[in-house]
């Protein structure tokens, strides 16, 4: 007769119960931080990236310190503690520099109105930099690097303007459209855009001696279009030449 086999029972739960119910609250907390993550305060990720581009951080310590801490959770992103340091002094700056070119691209407009030149220069402004922009045919012919005889009054009275602002730096740019040239003179169209660029600085520097210092030329061919190349019209858009003038806060080497 065979021997009946102890059974034992252990009381409590499953062995692996507890592993599920630790999976169960990873998987309920990663979904919560996902969801606390999907809703960013706009003015508070942007002090998080000013107190990261701040040379010192001032932490308070004690009580009050993880007070102030715990005030500063909200919408799923911690605002920094307090923020010394430079950064006060970089957004008056900025400020400051954004007002200046803000007031630069006034004048230049008024200057250009009261000359009757707003119809063969645009001026445009972001927060680094004005933009002249020359519109096609005002200064070259077409293929051509040599300064029409017509420009020099114009170019002569936009140097006139750019004396008043002599700590900012200067960019002159040459483009074109899309279409090839290949001469003996201009192999391609950036040996075209980058000798327009050079003409007007040489026209700056050696007829109106202005700085040469604060001037830089780029050619950039047919490879920074403001319109596609498919119309006549838009090419035309496409070949100029643009007087960028800096803000005090940039060089022409981080543009």
């Amino acid at each position: 007769m065979a021997k009946k086999k102890n059974i034992i029972i252990k009381m409590g739960l499953a062995e692996w119960m507890g592993t599920y119910g630790d999976l169960v609250t990873l998987l309920l907390c990663f979904f919560v931080l996902l969801f606390s993550m999907s809703t960013v305060d706009a003015e508070k990720f942007k002090a998080v990236i000013a107190s990261m581009s701040s040379s010192q951080v001032s932490i308070m310590s004690g009580n009050s310190g993880q007070a102030g801490i715990m005030n500063a959770l909200g919408n799923g992103i911690v605002e920094m503690p307090m923020v010394q340091g430079d950064s006060d002094k970089e957004s008056e700056e900025y400020k400051e520099s954004v007002e200046e070119l803000s007031n630069m691209s006034s004048d230049f407009k008024t200057y250009f109105a009261q000359n009757n030149l707003q119809d063969k220069i645009e001026v445009e402004m972001n927060e680094q930099y004005i933009t002249l922009n020359f519109k096609d045919g005002i200064l070259f012919d077409s293929g051509s690097a040599e300064l029409k005889t017509n420009s020099l009054n114009v170019l002569s009275m936009v140097v006139e303007e750019l004396y008043k602002y002599p700590e900012n730096e200067i960019k002159i740019e040459g483009h074109t459209d899309n279409r090839p040239i290949h001469t003996d003179k201009y192999p391609s169209n950036w040996y075209l855009s980058a000798a327009r660029a050079i003409s007007v600085a040489e026209y700056f520097t050696e007829t109106k001696n202005f700085d040469p210092t604060r001037i830089t030329t780029v050619g950039f061919g047919e490879y920074k279009p403001k319109a596609p190349n498919d119309t006549p019209e838009n090419r035309s858009i496409n070949r100029r030449v643009e007087i960028k003038i800096l803000s005090k806060m940039y060089s022409a080497n981080e543009l």
